[in-house]
């Protein structure tokens, strides 16, 4: 592809936009309600300002895709953050809004699979599935069809929990799903799910490719119509339950690695700003976790 060509519209134009892959509106949200500097979850000792961004779209269809985040951002976002709301009603609106979050890294990840794909072990079978609905959602995207075939959305709400296996306790669950954001996709090939993960502060959206029988997903699934969903009685195991430990696990893993200088700027920055500390949403996570 041309370094111009828009990754959606396909035409070619002078400037791509340089497009948010978790949206603005969350990563705003999480530097707003931040204590101390955001941090690169592949390097935890660099601080940074922003989330991951990729000269991906045409003014055009960055526009298109911005009236939908906003009805997200109004509706699910905000209203579930403020701590409040725990019930929503959904429209094709919303399933439009899933559809291009997952889009956007389902391209870029199969771009990364092919160009990579002796070090990340994918299949030929594997890819070509991803490729088809990385082809379908992009014509729905372009309303050049009414729904997408193939592919099932389903978003989970990591509420507080009240116990965890014990050696998953110390990968401090709240604080790291509350206080971070990503995006990827993952396939296991031994279930036969192949799915988009993006993680939203908590609001976890799930879009699968293809759904291994192994699957449990209960009161999580947005459908291209009207309906409600709440962040209650929902449950998730298979490898959409594997893949949410395992990221667990992961951030436990990058923060043993912050370095002693790096610790000793967040002790220093904390304590400066104990009363703030203490009253932040940060704080609020980490006595959840000790409690566990």
């Amino acid at each position: 592809m041309s370094d111009k060509q828009c990754a959606l519209c396909r035409e070619t134009v002078e400037v791509l936009e340089l497009s948010h892959i978790v949206p603005k509106f969350v990563v705003r949200y999480l530097k707003k309600t931040s204590v101390s500097a955001i941090r690169s979850l592949d390097n935890p000792d660099r601080v940074v300002q922003d989330s991951e961004k990729h000269y991906l779209l045409c003014g055009k269809c960055e526009d298109l895709f911005s009236t939908y985040e906003t009805k997200f951002a109004n509706t699910f976002f905000h209203p579930y953050m403020s701590g409040g709301k725990k019930e929503f009603q959904y429209d094709k609106d919303i399933y439009y809004f899933l559809t291009s979050l997952s889009w956007r890294s389902l391209y870029l990840d199969i771009l990364d699979f092919v160009q990579h794909s002796k070090e990340v072990d994918i299949d030929v079978e594997t890819l070509e599935c991803l490729i088809d609905r990385e082809g379908r959602m992009r014509r729905y995207l372009l309303k050049e069809e009414e729904k997408v075939e193939g592919i099932e959305h389903h978003i989970f709400f990591f509420e507080d929990i009240q116990s965890i296996m014990q050696e998953l306790v110390d990968t401090r669950p709240h604080a790291t799903m509350h206080r971070s954001i990503g995006s990827y996709t993952f396939f296991n090939k031994e279930l036969k799910t192949y799915a988009t993960i993006t993680n939203m502060m908590g609001i976890v959206l799930f879009t699968l490719y293809s759904k291994g029988d192994r699957e449990i997903l209960v009161n999580t699934e947005i459908t291209n119509g009207e309906g409600v969903i709440k962040a209650s009685n929902q449950k998730l195991a298979g490898a959409c339950g594997n893949e949410l430990l395992d990221m667990l696990k992961n951030a436990k893993e990058l923060a043993s690695k912050i370095s002693d200088k790096q610790r000793n700027v967040i002790n220093e920055r904390v304590e400066s700003r104990m009363e703030e500390f203490q009253s932040s949403k940060m704080f609020e996570d980490l006595s959840k976790d000790f409690n566990l």
